[in-house]
């Protein structure tokens, strides 16, 4: 989860699926979801062969009732609904939609670390 669920979170889901996805199901959503993904986000997951297929943030009360193994959020500070979850974690991963794209793309390499090692168990 993070704010406008366009760069942060839709990488981590993004990621997770995509590299993942044998050991996990991921989902993302904002609280304040902006129209569109962010085009860098895009461009960023395009450079390590990830596709987005036409997806638009979405809000965190459509997960509303739902329960998940793990809740995370991306340290954006903004109040986050409480979901059902074993578990959740903070990661605390600064905003990089005004990061040049070498900037960017550490963002979401850190990201993908952070899914290995936090959430690979």
């Amino acid at each position: 989860m993070c704010v406008e669920n366009a760069c942060r979170s839709q990488l981590a889901e993004s990621i997770t699926n995509a590299k993942f996805g044998d050991y996990l199901k991921a989902f993302s959503a904002g609280s304040n979801p902006a129209k569109e993904i962010n085009p860098k986000a895009i461009k960023s997951l395009e450079r390590k062969g990830i596709f987005l297929k036409k997806k638009k943030p979405k809000h965190v009360l459509a997960f509303e009732g739902q329960d998940f193994d793990f809740c995370v959020t991306m340290g954006c500070g903004d109040a986050c609904p409480i979901f059902l979850s074993a578990e959740t974690i903070d990661w605390n991963i600064p905003d990089p939609k005004h990061m040049n794209d070498i900037e960017f793309d550490q963002i979401r390499d850190l990201i993908e670390k952070k899914i290995s090692e936090d959430l690979i168990r």
